[in-house]
Order: C-alpha cells, then structure tokens, then sequence
C-alpha cells in the first residue's frame, strides 16, 4: 500500500476460498459395543456408545479387534482391573478405559495424542459412557505423545496422588508403528509402578503379513538391557480380518495375540 493510502488494485480477500473449494470434514461415524450379558453388573450399561472421528492419519477412526478382544478379557476377568490403576496408550475410541472404568479401576486414564479433535471425540465417549467415574474423577482423557517425558509427566499429575504409579497399562494394536517401539516403551518403563504385579497387556494384530517380523520385533527390544522386560503369550482370539482384501495369509489377519510384559527386577 502507497504512503497516501492507494492500496493499488489490491483486493484484501484475494487470498479467501470460495464456498465449496474444498470438500468437506467427513463427519465421524457411531458404532455399538454390545457388552456379553453375564459380565453386565446391575447399574451398568449394557452396550457402549462409541463416537469414532472421520478418517484419521493415526488410525483413530476404528475400533481395533484388540482393543475389543481386550475389552471383552477385562469384562470376563474383572480383577484385571478392579482396585488398579490403568493407563491406556493410543485408546483412540477407549473402549478398554471404558470398561475398566465400569469395572471397578482405581482410577484410568485413557490417552491419545495430543490432536484436539480426537481429545474431544475420546471425551465425549467418555462422559457418555461412564458419567459418574468421570464426575468422581475416577476416569480421564490426557493428550499424550510417547516417548516424551513432558507428556508422561502430565500422564502422571492425571492419578489421584503420587503414592504409586500405573499398576496396568494398556497397548491395543499400537506396536505396528515400528519406528515407535523405543517410544512405546520408554513412555511404559516411566509410567509403570514398580511394586510385584505391576504389567503391560499388548494385543494386536499383524494386519500386513510380511511385516510380522517388524510387529514381533516390539518384544525383542523389550527384552534389551535398556528395558529389561519378560513377556509371555497368554492367548489369541479370532477375529474377522479388519482389511479383508488385502493379501496374505487370512489366518494370521484374523488373529488377535494377546501378550503379558512384566519387570522381575528394576
């Protein structure tokens, strides 16, 4: 613009959009988690509402058969989270918070990264679900990035004091992240207390099957000297494939591997 005030032509709104240029925010998606009948309590909900984000970079628009293979464990077994406290890693819909909330967690903060969209779609599927444990405190969503200690540290500040810290931690179909393991697992080795008992449950899926040495390569590095972990395979459960036309092996697609971390000495 000149000194006596002729901008010259130049239109401030040059640079806006028109309407329609770009198409629009997919809306997010409602889906139904029918609970089984006999791990329902009286006063409990019997189906989970869950909220699921439009597509999304990390993968937070489904719910994962891990994340449901492991929902129905802690259903069934309800010790695995009663009385604990519970940190779930990537909970994207937090289906497992959800019913470790319902089932008697000490207190259980489900996390994701910190994108305010997903944060707010976990919210609400918190507060949905379970109003009270939220109202009491008992169950928080934390914006949370692995392997960064700022993050772990706000993790932390999400428990209801600081005489211990996650009795159990929570990945569902995190580990294909390959790049991400030494992360995953600093983030653990932080966030997990350090008392006999203390665990990591991991359940996933090797959906590509010509990578499940990448997949499997998660446990080896848990057992390096920097970690120093066991683990053992406790289970698998069948599933139907989640990306049924892609290729390779069909049977290792439709299968859950449920596994158990642990330190015996820190």
């Amino acid at each position: 613009m000149s000194e006596d005030g002729d901008d010259g032509g130049f239109d401030p709104n040059m640079f806006e959009e028109p309407a329609g240029f770009r198409p629009p925010t997919p809306e997010g998606t409602y889906e139904k988690y029918e609970r089984e009948s006999a791990c329902v309590q009286d006063g409990s909900p019997a189906v989970i509402d869950l909220y699921m984000i439009s597509r999304h970079s990390l993968w937070a628009h489904r719910i994962w058969n891990a994340g449901v293979a492991l929902a129905r464990h802690l259903d069934t077994d309800k010790s695995l989270c009663a009385g604990k406290r519970i940190l779930e890693l990537g909970c994207a819909a937090a289906l497992p918070s959800i019913i470790s909330a319902i089932n008697g967690a000490e207190c259980t903060v489900a996390s994701d990264y910190p994108d305010p969209h997903l944060l707010k779609s976990i919210s609400r599927n918190l507060a949905i679900n379970c109003p009270a444990q939220v109202a009491d405190g008992k169950l928080k969503v934390v914006g949370l990035q692995w392997g960064q200690d700022d993050h772990l540290q706000h993790a932390l500040s999400a428990l209801p004091d600081n005489t211990r810290k996650f009795d159990v931690i929570f990945l569902a179909d995190l580990i294909f992240n390959h790049t991400e393991h030494h992360s995953l697992l600093k983030t653990c080795i932080g966030a997990l207390d350090k008392r006999p008992g203390s665990c990591i449950y991991v359940y996933f899926t090797s959906h590509v099957v010509k990578w499940v040495d990448r997949d499997m390569k998660f446990f080896e590095i848990a057992a390096e000297p920097e970690y120093r972990f066991k683990f053992e395979k406790f289970a698998e459960v069948k599933a139907s494939a989640m990306f049924p036309d892609d290729v390779g092996d069909i049977n290792v697609r439709e299968t859950v591997n449920c596994y158990r971390l642990w330190k015996e000495d820190w």
